[in-house]
């Protein structure tokens, strides 16, 4: 199983809805018995102003590590890198644990 991104809104609906428990960093998907390590990321959903994606961000998934390694800044649901502002999506990657 590969890596998944979920955003915060989701995990919370599946955490009520009991198909998914959290506990620290790991997450466990009840139906499938499967176990994630999570770490804080963003999904790149649309540039603020502009069409232009100097960057090539648009649709990809960065971990909170990797924003500030590549000098980005998150400001609520907006990532601004270098001068360009990003609309967000704040979430999770999951990297399946071995069985």
């Amino acid at each position: 199983m590969s890596r998944l991104f979920i955003s915060v809104e989701r995990l919370e609906a599946w955490s009520t809805e009991g198909r998914a428990s959290l506990e620290g960093d790991r997450m466990t998907l009840t139906e499938l018995g499967r176990a994630f390590d999570m770490k804080p990321a963003v999904h790149f959903v649309k540039v603020t102003g502009s069409d232009d994606d100097p960057n090539d961000l648009l649709g990809r998934v960065k971990s909170k590590d990797d924003l500030e390694a590549m000098g980005g800044e998150l400001f609520g649901n907006s990532v601004i890198v270098r001068d360009t502002a990003y609309d967000v999506i704040e979430g999770f990657i999951g990297e399946p644990l071995p069985r």
